[in-house]
Parts: C-alpha cells; sequence; structure tokens
C-alpha cells in the first residue's frame, strides 16, 4: 500500500527534488575515493547495482513485492517482468556506457547541451504512449529549469577545464627548464633529436588522418541515443511497473544489470587467466625472446598474475573490471554512496515516476548539478560565481512554476 503524506502531487514532487539530492552527495562521496584508487567506472556500476539490490530485497521483504490493492498474479506477468529486465538494459547498461562513451568523445559540456532535451523527449514519449498532458506554464517552466541547469553545468565544466590547463601549463614551464638546461649541456645531440622529432612529426601530420570530426559524430550518436534508451527506459517502468513496490522494480532493474555486468567480470578474468598461463608456460621454452610478453603479462590480470612481485602488484592499476584495493573505511565509505547513489535516489525517482508525470519527474530528477553548486562549499572549500548564482536562480524559477502550474 502507498503511503500518503501531503497528496499524490506534493509527494512525487518532494521525492524527485530529493532523488538527486542524494545522488550528488554520493558523488562527492566517490569522487573522493573511488577515483583516487583507479576504479573504473564498469567495476562501480557493477558493484553499485550488486549492493544495492541486496537493500531492496530486504526493503521487499519488509514491505513486500506489490501493492495490496493488486493481485500479484495480475502484476508479476511474464510481460511485465520482460519490460522492465529491458528497461534495466536500456537505462543501466547500455545508456550508462555511452554516456561515458560520449563523455570521453566529446567531453562533458558537450554531453551537457544533448542531455538537457532529455525532459522534451520524455514529454514527447508521455503524451503518445500514456496520454499525459501538460499545461502551457510547464513547458516555460522546463525550458527554465534546463536552462538553469545547463548554465550551471557549463560554468562548473569551464572552471575545472581552466583549472587542468593551468596545472598543464605548470607542468609544461617545469618540463621547458628542465630541456633547456639539457640543451646547455649537449648541444650536438640535442640539434640530431631536433632533426629527427621534427621529421617524424612531419611524417605523422601527412600519414595520420584528421578524425575530429568522425570523433564528435560518434560522441553525439552516443549521447543522443543515450538520450533516448533513458527516457524509454523510464517510460517501460512506468508502464510495465504498475502494482509493483518501488523496491520490486529497482531489484529487479539493478538486479538484472549487476549479474549481466558480474558475468562480463567473471568473463574477463577467465580470459586474463587464459592468457596468463599460456604467456607464463611459453616464456619457459623462450624467455629472452618473449621478455615483452612476459612483462605485459603483469598488466593482464592481477588475480591470476604469478609474475608479479609484492612491490609490483601494489603499483599496478585495477583493470576496467576489477574492484579496486581499499581499506575498510574506504569500503564502508563507497558502501555509504552505494546507499545514496544506488538505493535511496533511484526509490524516490520511482515512486515520484507513478505520482506525477513523466515529463515532471524527469526534468525534476535533472536539478543534481545545482545541489552540486551547493555541496561544493562545504565539500570542496569553493563558491559559486555570478554564472552559478544566474543558472540556480533560472533552475528554481522552472522548478516552482512545473510544481505549481505544471497540471
Amino acid at each position: 500500500m502507498v503511503v500518503v503524506v501531503f497528496s499524490p502531487t506534493a509527494d512525487g514532487v518532494i521525492a524527485a527534488l530529493l532523488a538527486p539530492l542524494f545522488m550528488t552527495i554520493g558523488f562527492f562521496i566517490w569522487d573522493v575515493r573511488w577515483t583516487a584508487q583507479g576504479g573504473s567506472a564498469f567495476a562501480l556500476n557493477m558493484y553499485k547495482c550488486l549492493t544495492a539490490s541486496i537493500g531492496f530485497i530486504i526493503m521487499c521483504l519488509i514491505r513486500g513485492f506489490s501493492n495490496m490493492d493488486m493481485a500479484s498474479a495480475d502484476v508479476f506477468t511474464a510481460n511485465n517482468i520482460g519490460y522492465l529486465l529491458l528497461s534495466s538494459t536500456l537505462g543501466i547498461i547500455v545508456g550508462d556506457l555511452l554516456w561515458l562513451e560520449a563523455l570521453r568523445l566529446i567531453g562533458a559540456k558537450h554531453v551537457i547541451v544533448i542531455d538537457s532535451i532529455k525532459p522534451f523527449a520524455a514529454a514527447i514519449l508521455g503524451r503518445i504512449f500514456l496520454q499525459e498532458n501538460l499545461r502551457p506554464p510547464a513547458w516555460g517552466g522546463m525550458f527554465l529549469t534546463v536552462l538553469g541547469v545547463g548554465v550551471v553545468s557549463w560554468e562548473e565544466q569551464s572552471k575545472s577545464s581552466q583549472s587542468k590547463e593551468d596545472a598543464a601549463e605548470d607542468e609544461c614551464d617545469d618540463t621547458n627548464a628542465v630541456q633547456i638546461e639539457s640543451d646547455r649541456i649537449d648541444n650536438d645531440a640535442d640539434d640530431i633529436g631536433t632533426t629527427q622529432i621534427s621529421s617524424q612529426n612531419t611524417d605523422d601530420k601527412v600519414s595520420i588522418p584528421d578524425d575530429k570530426s568522425k570523433r564528435y559524430w560518434r560522441g553525439y550518436t552516443c549521447a543522443i541515443i543515450n538520450v533516448l534508451a533513458d527516457s524509454f527506459g523510464s517510460l517501460l517502468t512506468k508502464q510495465h511497473g504498475v502494482g509493483m513496490t518501488t523496491w520490486t522494480i529497482n531489484l529487479l532493474r539493478f538486479g538484472f544489470a549487476g549479474i549481466i555486468l558480474l558475468l562480463v567480470s567473471i568473463a574477463m578474468r577467465l580470459h586474463g587467466c587464459y592468457r596468463s598461463s599460456r604467456i607464463d608456460g611459453h616464456s619457459q621454452h623462450t624467455k629472452n625472446e618473449n621478455k615483452e610478453d612476459t612483462e605485459s603479462t603483469l598488466h593482464i590480470d592481477q588475480s591470476c598474475n604469478t609474475l608479479a612481485t609484492p612491490a609490483q602488484q601494489q603499483h599496478l592499476r585495477p583493470l576496467w573490471y576489477q574492484l579496486p584495493s581499499l581499506k575498510l573505511k574506504g569500503w564502508l565509505q563507497i558502501t555509504g554512496g552505494v546507499a545514496l547513489v544506488t538505493f535511496l535516489c533511484p526509490a524516490f525517482e520511482k515512486f515520484a515516476l507513478f505520482q506525477i508525470t513523466l515529463a515532471l519527474a524527469i526534468s525534476l530528477s535533472s536539478i543534481g548539478p545545482l545541489y552540486s553548486l551547493l555541496l561544493e562549499v562545504p565539500f570542496k572549500g569553493k563558491r559559486p560565481t555570478i554564472w552559478g548564482c544566474l543558472g540556480a536562480c533560472l533552475a528554481i524559477a522552472g522548478v516552482v512554476i512545473l510544481s505549481v502550474f505544471g497540471y
């Protein structure tokens, strides 16, 4: 049975506003611990899906798997479960991978622009498949919210890029100073090396085509497909999750995604063990010829590696399908982030999804950068800029219009 505190609409709006707050706090925790230890996005996605599924199982046992006003036989049909698993594939597995690939290809600024169309895509899907109608003020509020969030995100990314450029310039200045001193010591060798490098760079410029446009096309394609996959996944959840509790929906979605990612990780580990054993056995016969191959096996799979010394294993970063090595305190902090990002956030999101329209739920759940602007002060000691404050005001105005005049 669904508990109503104020009204279904008010409860849905509050839940949709709280969900990105939990997610933003969890991201700050992950940024401090997981990234510092060299953990990959794939490993984090696998760990958070499997860990959160344990919490969803516990809540399902406490609160039940379905609402009391509907029979379980009518809720848990093969059709509904199949579409929820498809929603998991689109939104969690495919969507996250495409989003990360788009970040790698075109950068965060361009991805932010594409992500801004997600609420409008949700509004169109809700109108076509769910017959959800928005009042004209809601479209204006949606536009202000997207614009404000975009301004805040763009400003944060600009500050991050500027900091990286300043650090790169300082490193470049130090490198140039060392190089000048080296030039004074050995002018002849430097002249020869410069001639060779200049010749090599000239050949590279001629032989390597400029694939910048292709990279941008691929990046924008990944970003657009991610928006559509995420929006369509939310649509499938709202269509076929009727009668299920928010805990059950998230158990099916994140549990399925976690199992798939775990199987991929196990398969890659077995493949690494197989390659490591082959190269290890072959190197016993041709030790000198396969010296480079033997050294490369140190980076194939740390869990199956018998050639690396403990000191070497300590400096090796985990591969993309491996969990990093953390102390107990670190794992507790990561698990706390999972409780916020993958447990509470989706629980509130899915609850809001069934209380308010699809477009309103997705629009309100996209204000994470607004919370990030506020949380940078206690977490990182950074004050918001004028542009950041302006974007926050626009987003807040949009949220108010959406919440009050959207219906």
